[in-house]
């Protein structure tokens, strides 16, 4: 039978790392994500004459990629070439800004997540082949967390909550309102866009930690 200074050190060993494997479990990666685009095939077509874009890399997300595409999007006060396409082809075309890119190029838009357009501000892109006008294609993202369902369930969130993520470092501090957004084969994700990740002094493959509330 153990000595009663051999049992406490055992059991504070076994809370020390439990809670250290709870604090892993609820550290996720950044993906810092730069000024990009997506396409809808129609319109694909018309900038590039493709039905399909060509894989450049692969990202984290098991079915996205960034594209060997790329577009100069205009807005009135200047204009952006060569700014990297993402894929797959998406249901709109609708482009991913910063909120500084958004002065820079003299564009209003909202603050919003992916595929909600309504109120997205206007924007020309050009390609190869032609150039559209998208009355409602600028956004920019709302801060957001990508996760497969079984992700969510381990950590005891939902798809649409709102999280607070703490980022370390000589920057570091606290975020909130990250929509947690799920998807089947969707792995562990924070995004965030370059002002944000520039603001705390985050890089991509960093990580930040879910708060439990």
């Amino acid at each position: 039978m153990a000595a009663p200074d051999t049992r406490q050190l055992v059991e504070e060993v076994t809370r020390t790392v439990l809670s250290r494997l709870q604090d892993m479990q609820l550290q996720i990666v950044v993906g810092v994500s730069n000024r990009h685009a997506h396409l809808s095939r129609e319109d694909l077509a018309t900038l590039f004459g493709l039905d399909a874009m060509t894989v450049y890399r692969r990202v984290r997300q098991p079915s996205d990629f960034a594209a060997v595409e790329t577009v100069s999007v205009s807005g009135p006060r200047a204009t952006f070439p060569k700014l990297r396409l993402m894929g797959p082809c998406r249901a709109k075309t609708q482009v991913e800004l910063s909120r500084t890119d958004c002065v820079t190029l003299g564009i209003d838009a909202p603050i919003t997540q992916s595929g909600h357009l309504d109120e997205a501000g206007p924007i020309d892109i050009e390609g190869p082949r032609g150039k559209i006008h998208v009355p409602h294609g600028v956004m920019v993202a709302a801060r957001h967390i990508h996760m497969g369902p079984s992700h969510a369930e381990a950590l005891g969130v939902k798809d649409q909550d709102l999280v607070s993520i703490e980022f370390g470092g000589q920057r570091g501090g606290v975020l909130d309102n990250f929509i947690i957004r799920l998807k089947d084969d969707w792995v562990p994700e924070i995004h965030l866009d370059t002002d944000e990740a520039n603001a705390l002094g985050v890089s991509d493959g960093d990580f930040g930690k879910l708060i439990r509330k």
